[in-house]
């Protein structure tokens, strides 16, 4: 009997000792990286495409389909609303902060990038009007097209966006050359 007292005494201290390890590192370690992940998201330099292909859809007008895909991408963080135009196969998304609030770089690069991925995943979307306080900016899908040279579509595929897409947001003379190309700034 001693020596099994003594052996359910070893398995109480490994299971704390293995408690105490999944609780103090493990668990925390864990939180770090889903942070680290989510803080990544915000930037179109490092923002994981493949994981928003599950939002590809033929149609604009699965609303909770547009909202999570413009939920998922960069400036996810600024408060928002958004309104559907079926009749002309357009997204306007409202945005509750100025351009200024935001940063004009972070802004350029976000709207280059989240335009770009919403006409490569939603086939028959045509226009994006995003609205900020006090200014707006709208792009159309024939422009996007016309600056990458091939239709949206096929940048969402494998090798594609990460080539012809973010990767080329590193240049500020790219960005702005795409800026002047396909955003229209009202």
């Amino acid at each position: 009997m001693k020596a099994r007292n003594k052996f359910i005494m070893g398995l109480i201290v490994v299971g704390i000792a293995l408690f105490g390890m999944v609780q103090g590192i493990i668990i925390p370690q864990i939180a770090q990286n889903e942070q680290q992940y989510a803080a990544a998201q915000q930037d179109p330099l490092t923002h994981d495409f493949e994981n928003i292909l599950k939002y590809k859809n033929k149609y604009m007008g699965n609303a909770g389909n547009v909202s999570n895909l413009f939920r998922s991408l960069p400036l996810n963080n600024v408060d928002r609303s958004f309104q559907l135009y079926p009749d002309t196969y357009t997204v306007q998304v409202n945005y509750k902060e100025s351009i200024g609030d935001i940063g004009e770089d972070q802004l350029d690069r976000g709207l280059i990038y989240n335009s770009t991925a919403a006409f490569a995943l939603i086939d028959n979307l045509e226009a994006i009007h995003f609205h900020f306080s006090g200014a707006s900016a709208k792009v159309l899908r024939s422009d996007v097209e016309r600056w990458y040279g091939v239709k949206a579509s096929t940048l969402a595929e494998q090798g594609n966006w990460r080539n012809r897409v973010q990767s080329k947001l590193v240049d500020e003379e790219y960005v702005r050359q795409c800026k002047e190309a396909i955003l229209q700034i009202g």
